[in-house]
């Protein structure tokens, strides 16, 4: 299964550090069943977050733990440069709720492929469809 993964499932992911409750989100992004796309600026917001201090402290990552898991986030996630969808992104701009999320939805149709995301304005649009990490694991047993 492809999916477009938003940066906010990254930013959970990384919080989630092994905790039992979000242990279901890293089987999903280290599973060989889900191939992850993003935008090619999604580690930029992740080093713009960890620089923030905020996404550090809420893991409890020490600092070289946390430039590993990125690291493997990296290898699991396949980054698609902006030239590559930018012919969606006039389209995208009427389904996004917000501006800073156009690359996910252009990314998206691109691809042809579902959004992995847990923001539920995501969903008040059609054409994409939009999964939290609820769904992937009641509908596709991730």
């Amino acid at each position: 299964m492809s999916l477009t993964i938003d940066a906010n499932e990254i930013f959970s992911a990384i919080i989630a550090k092994g905790r039992d409750e979000k242990t279901k989100k890293l089987d999903i992004l280290f599973s060989e069943k889900v191939k992850l796309y993003a935008p090619s600026k999604l580690f930029e917001e992740v080093e713009k977050e960890k620089n923030a201090i905020k996404l550090m402290k809420l893991s409890g990552f020490s600092e070289s733990e946390f430039n590993l898991f990125v690291e493997l986030l990296k290898l699991r996630i396949h980054l698609v440069q902006t030239n590559e969808f930018s012919e969606k992104l006039a389209q995208a701009k009427s389904l996004s709720p917000h501006d800073k999320d156009l690359p996910y939805f252009a990314l998206a149709l691109k691809m042809e492929c579902p959004i992995w995301s847990g923001e539920k304005k995501f969903t008040n649009q059609q054409e994409i469809k939009v999964y939290n990490t609820k769904d992937l694991i009641d509908n596709f047993q991730l």
